[in-house]
């Protein structure tokens, strides 16, 4: 994990010493380019954490805190309060807590909601929340408020239980967390999890509501959904000659234990063999299972002890009738199609139910298993005004039913009521889904398109962008902005909200959220109030220079007057000098490449030459944006085929659709990732697993 720290010098790696002792964990502090003119916050203190997730993500938090405390000259103190109030404290998307923050000006650090309890059945363990301020007084104002807020809730809370597979809950722990948080995040509510590894399938929700736990839960059985089970059954009792080698492979621990290894490793899926079945289970995302399935094919002596494939798939008992259709006909032609047998199951608990597509032939299970996956459904939600739903839907839905019609898609608005029930569909704000079979998922955004133009385009296509601003700038932007800035002028104005990230998350940016027009208003207007600093960097012959009539006149006076720059110096004794021009985020790229050409002309005539790279005019650099992990806005799946979650970097700019949960591509629906052949042969007969030759297709194409 990778923090980047601007506006704080002379960090160094000494600080942490007793952090590396205490947690055990490797600290790697990498400093600034020296000497390299930039702008601050694009040439950061880089701060690398390596060891278990757990200690990382606390190690994040005390990094953190000590960087206020000796850094920055905070006073800090620590609140102890069940782990489990702790996102109930803080309100869904964390709107309880900016206030506190607003009024007292202080950094608010949770520690992570996966914390492992000295106990599996205690469920008051308390964790730290650590609190700093510019005053004593201000922090203990803090946390007498965070006190009296956890009575408050633990007397008005809601819990509820519920079971999951354990295996699942143990693929979420080590794969998901990032999911697991945005939902807790999301709905203001607590997942207590049983501990990693322990079997255990019951999970408990707390929440301040029943419809904020209910959400959760629903949340939270939609990422069981991503993760697809498969079992792989062969018989090696044949007792022939020719078979005789190859049978022993399953009678080998060494074979197995290298060859299940290998195709985890691989795959990216957990497999284990279960030598009393002669079966190989795997479990994992769509994606890794597909890739195990070809891997096993493509290893001939297999096909012949092949026994027979099942793959399970969960999917929510809402979709039920959606998946069977009519009398069941779309599983019935799906079953004639590929010649797979396809079976409903109860699940462990009332969320969803369970698909099994069996087969004596590894090629027609998984031919079930692709058709099964094009009727599934593919969903996306979004916001619309209520008062333009009428409209939309017209007189006895004949509108909004001339759209279903002409797309293939299902849609459904909810009044305030029901949004209140339901506590929103995949983003808080969402009001409308639509629904479609896989297959179909192209004309999700077409209808949602054609469902806008209905819309005035001040009120219509809700879009994120994320606008960089350093995660030390955050504590005093919210205390002196936030209530009549933030909200009133750009709240109003733009009719657009200002997301700010967790502290403990460190992350260097904001997100705007807000109709698709007035997002370039909103980001000048917050980019205005943020501050900037570029460095220049300059021989250290200029000292002479600066002194100058002729330089306090054309640049420090007319930066001032013409850009609203201020410039400073600070001149070395053994290094070179630096101009600092003063400006805030929305002069980057209108005023200070203006600026800074005025300036090297001016450094030019008085035969002070820069680097080439000192010319470069500066740009906005996104990764630096996103640089530290954006938990809150990592996707959740639209439906139960989602693919692997992590992906490429969001642009600045995505629509409220894209940026809060892409739909699976129907090119990635049967695609398997590559990997790095093995060296050597592991196993005689056994030949290794090799990349396939890119994309499998099913016999029926």
């Amino acid at each position: 994990m990778t923090l980047q720290i601007s506006l704080v010098s002379d960090i160094s790696a000494d600080l942490f010493t007793d952090l590396v002792n205490l947690l055990n964990v490797k600290i790697n502090v990498i400093p600034p380019k020296q000497r390299h003119s930039s702008l601050l916050s694009d040439n950061p203190t880089r701060i690398e954490m390596i060891g278990l997730p757990q200690q990382v993500e606390e190690c994040r938090v005390r990094v953190l805190v000590l960087l206020d405390e000796k850094k920055n000259n905070l006073k800090t103190d620590v609140v102890e309060l069940p782990l489990k109030l702790h996102y109930l404290i803080c309100g869904r998307k964390r709107c309880g807590l900016l206030p506190i923050i607003e009024e007292t000006s202080t950094n608010i650090y949770f520690p992570s909601p996966f914390l492992q309890r000295p106990s599996s059945e205690d469920d008051d363990y308390k964790a730290k929340i650590y609190i700093t301020g510019e005053k004593s007084s201000q922090v203990a104002r803090v946390k007498d408020m965070l006190n009296k807020l956890a009575v408050q809730k633990a007397k008005s809370m809601y819990h509820k239980d519920t079971d999951l597979s354990s295996r699942k809950i143990d693929w979420l722990l080590l794969h998901r967390r990032d999911d697991l948080r945005k939902i807790m995040h999301d709905n203001g509510a607590y997942i207590l999890f049983p501990p990693l590894g322990s079997g255990k399938t019951k999970i408990t929700v707390y929440a301040e509501n029943r419809v904020n736990a209910e959400r959760t839960l629903r949340s939270l059985n939609l990422q069981a959904c991503s993760i697809y089970e498969a079992s792989f059954y062969f018989n090696h009792t044949e007792d022939t000659e020719s078979l005789e080698n190859r049978a022993s492979f399953f009678n080998s621990p060494l074979h197995l234990a290298t060859f299940v290894s290998d195709l985890s490793r691989i795959s990216g899926s957990e497999v284990l063999y279960r030598a009393e079945q002669s079966c190989i289970e795997v479990l994992g995302s769509e994606r890794a299972i597909r890739n195990v399935y070809q891997r096993l094919q493509e290893m001939q002596f297999l096909q012949i002890f092949h026994h027979q494939t099942i793959f399970r798939v969960e999917s929510s008992n809402d979709h039920r009738d959606f998946i069977s259709g009519k009398k069941n006909g779309k599983i019935n032609k799906i079953m004639r199609t590929s010649g797979a047998k396809i079976k409903f199951s109860s699940s462990i608990n009332d969320y969803n139910f369970v698909i099994e597509v069996e087969s004596t032939s590894f090629t027609k299970a998984l031919d079930g298993l692709t058709l099964l996956q094009e009727e599934l459904p593919a969903e996306i939600s979004f916001y619309v005004p209520e008062s333009y739903h009428k409209r939309i839907i017209g007189v006895g839905g004949k509108n909004i039913q001339r759209i279903m019609k002409r797309y293939g898609v299902f849609v459904k608005f909810s009044n305030t009521e029901e949004f209140a029930a339901l506590g929103g569909y995949y983003n808080n704000e969402d009001n409308v889904v639509a629904r479609t079979p896989m297959k179909n998922q192209i004309n999700l955004d077409n209808l949602r398109h054609a469902v806008m133009e209905l819309v005035q385009p001040k009120d219509r296509s809700y879009v994120n962008k994320h606008v960089k601003v350093p995660f030390t700038l955050h504590r005093e932007l919210i205390h002196k902005y936030q209530a009549d800035y933030i909200s009133e002028d750009i709240g109003k104005k733009t009719n657009t909200r200002v997301l700010w990230p967790d502290n403990e998350l460190g992350c260097n940016y904001v997100t705007l959220l807000g109709p698709e027009a007035h997002i370039p208003t909103a980001c000048s207007m917050l980019e205005s109030i943020v501050p900037e600093i570029y460095h220049l960097y300059v021989p250290r012959s200029f000292p002479s220079l600066i002194s100058s009539d002729a330089f306090q006149e054309k640049v420090v006076s007319d930066f001032l007057q013409k850009y609203q720059i201020k410039v400073d110096t600070l001149p070395y004794a053994n290094e070179d000098g630096v101009i600092r021009l003063h400006l805030k985020l929305n002069q980057i790229e209108t005023d200070l490449p203006d600026a800074l050409s005025v300036l090297v002309e001016h450094l030019k005539e008085h035969d002070i030459t820069l680097n080439e790279d000192d010319k470069t005019m500066p740009t906005m650099d996104l990764s630096y944006i996103l640089s530290s992990t954006n938990v809150l806005d990592n996707p959740l799946p639209w439906t139960p085929v989602t693919q692997d979650i992590d992906g490429p970097i969001p642009s600045a700019s995505t629509s409220a659709q894209s940026s809060s949960g892409s739909m699976p591509d129907n090119s990635n629906l049967r695609s398997i990732f590559n990997s790095l052949p093995l060296d050597e042969p592991v196993v005689p007969g056994y030949t290794g697993l090799t990349p396939g030759g890119g994309i499998w297709t099913p016999s029926r194409f």
